[in-house]
């Protein structure tokens, strides 16, 4: 089952808006996850991974402000099981 969550082409600064929203959507998930995990070794893992995902999204910000350009974004989640 796939859910398609964007598709289309966009500006630069509506890219950058919409990316950094659905980045933020999932820090804040982990943070949310991080309030109430039950051992030391779940919490180190979302602390990590909130970490790397504002490390991608810095890197990519940089790549994104390179581009002049209208940017074609598809996103989907696929749902197996």
């Amino acid at each position: 089952m796939e859910l398609q969550l964007i598709q289309g082409k966009f500006t630069l600064q509506e890219t950058v808006a919409l990316l950094r929203e659905m980045v933020d959507v999932k820090i804040k998930f982990h943070e949310r996850k991080i309030a109430t995990a039950a051992s030391e070794e779940d919490m180190k893992f979302r602390e990590k991974r909130i970490k790397d995902l504002q490390a991608e999204w810095q890197q990519f910000q940089t790549q994104l402000q390179q581009n002049e350009r209208s940017i074609s974004l598809k996103a989907a989640v696929n749902v197996i099981f």
